[in-house]
């Protein structure tokens, strides 16, 4: 049986390998305890580093999905605010109207009183159709118009649409819906704007709007034939049928303001579970993330401690060893 010789260049190569090994272990500890990462670049684990990075994607498309829930809330809690103070004024406008249409002895003067009071809760109630949230009109949808409603009452946050079929051309009126995206799904959005239309009515013959509503009553009830029950020459109504109209007419403005209102409600509502399950869904990816990725401050201590006592003692074995052998080699 031959035994090989071990020579004086083997055991210089394995000795500074060995020192190599341990000095570049004792880097990446050195690193780690410096930058409290497992993980600080893909060549030092690329199977963690990928997963690192499928992590880190997911809390930058929840960080931005937070951002959408905290403007959307914004949208919805102003509108949720404006809606109530508007039901409020169309109350009152409605008791107004009643107790004018109740007061069958009242003079021009306290009608006229009660028709300066229905001013004031007219233009109320389009300051407050016309509310803005950074900037945007929250009653006017997609549209880019400066106001919801004209001073008129008539809604200008249509978009007028034309579409060509066979020949036929189409003309069609839209709002569209400000809407927040909330999570990856397709169905993860949720509408934080409210349909001016629906809500105030949209101004037109078809649909007057409560504005214009308000607006009949105040002009009946200054009429200079309400004492003669003189009839109107355009509606054929008198003035008392037209204030008694005009209280039906917000009655029917009232209930389309608390529908819109409901939706609103329910927007809201799944804005607000939204926002608590993606601060769970946050804390999951960080705990993730962090697990992944995060040194353990106390381990990696004092593995940085045992792999410096290590080196040194592999500096000093090596420089026993090599010290003899060139020693019996120069002698």
């Amino acid at each position: 049986m031959t035994i090989g010789r071990v020579t004086t260049s083997q055991i210089w190569s394995s000795s500074t390998a060995n020192i190599q090994a341990s000095k570049a272990r004792l880097s990446q500890l050195t690193a780690q305890s410096s930058s409290g990462l497992l993980v600080a670049k893909p060549s030092d684990d690329p199977v963690a580093a990928a997963s690192i990075l499928k992590v880190l994607n997911q809390q930058s498309a929840n960080a931005q999905y937070t951002t959408n829930i905290a403007d959307g809330l914004t949208w919805l809690s102003t509108a949720d605010s404006t809606m109530t103070s508007s039901e409020n004024l169309v109350r009152q406008a409605k008791d107004l109207a009643i107790q004018a249409g109740n007061s069958g002895t009242a003079t021009p003067a306290s009608r006229n009183a009660i028709a300066t009071q229905l001013e004031g809760i007219r233009d109320d109630l389009l300051s407050a159709a016309n509310t803005k949230v950074n900037g945007r009109s929250i009653f006017a949808g997609t549209s880019d118009a400066a106001a919801a409603f004209t001073a008129a009452g008539v809604f200008a946050g249509s978009t007028t649409t034309t579409s060509t079929t066979n020949g036929t051309t189409t003309t069609s009126t839209v709002t569209g819906s400000v809407q927040r995206r909330i999570g990856s799904e397709p169905t993860d959005l949720v509408t934080v704007s409210a349909d001016g239309s629906a809500a105030f009515g949209a101004g037109t013959t078809a649909s007057p709007s409560v504005f214009q509503q308000i607006q009949g009553v105040i002009d009946a009830l200054r009429s200079p034939g309400y004492d003669t029950d003189t009839p109107d020459p355009v509606t054929g109504r008198t003035p008392k049928e037209a204030v008694t109209a005009g209280i039906d007419l917000l009655n029917t403005a009232l209930t389309n303001l608390s529908a819109q209102h409901a939706v609103l409600g329910a927007n809201y509502a799944r804005m607000t579970s939204a926002k608590t399950q993606n601060a769970t869904t946050a804390t999951a990816l960080e705990t993730q993330r962090s697990g992944l990725q995060d040194a353990d401050t106390t381990k990696t201590l004092l593995d940085l401690k045992t792999q410096e006592l290590a080196y040194q003692t592999a500096l000093q074995v090596t420089a026993q060893v090599i010290q003899p052998t060139l020693m019996s080699f120069l002698s």
